[in-house]
């Protein structure tokens, strides 16, 4: 089941304490798959701890990831930012993008990344019903994704 987070949980737990206080106050962070489930749960707590926030999704919709943003902009105890970045985890260009982007919106480079972007195709129940196709794309996903941003992140 999703996470389904509120805009009061969001004001919430930005409201905690006053936002020179937060651990995060000043940091930015990015989260893959941050628009919903457990991405958008820990872009939340990011947020709520004063984090500047990126929230990557990868679909043509942006509804959620931008109703995200847009919840957590409007939260009235912090300074943070959250902005939506569309962006491919399993193509390194797209990556660059999503960092470059961090960077341009809030003038320094990401400090914290969180990789919660994922494929998960019910279509393809078992090993042995999956196409080689399917398995090349979740594993782009899933595992070379990860390789990108790591690489990113140390300045590759």
């Amino acid at each position: 089941m999703a996470a389904q987070i509120t805009s009061t949980e969001a004001q919430n737990s930005s409201s905690s304490s006053s936002s020179s206080s937060l651990p995060l106050n000043g940091r930015v962070a990015i989260v893959t798959g941050g628009s919903r489930g457990i991405g958008r749960a820990i872009a939340t707590h990011l947020h709520g701890l004063g984090a500047k926030l990126v929230i990557n999704y990868a679909s043509s919709n942006s509804t959620q990831a931008d109703q995200l943003a847009s919840e957590l902009n409007s939260c009235e105890n912090t300074q943070s930012k959250a902005i939506a970045v569309r962006a491919d985890v399993s193509d390194p260009e797209q990556v660059k993008h999503l960092f470059d982007r961090a960077e341009q919106e809030f003038e320094t480079q990401a400090h914290i990344v969180v990789n919660c972007a994922g494929i998960l195709d019910p279509k393809y129940p078992t090993l042995a019903e999956t196409s080689v196709e399917d398995w090349d794309k979740t594993f782009s996903v899933n595992a070379r994704g990860h390789f990108w941003y790591l690489g990113r992140r140390r300045g590759g």
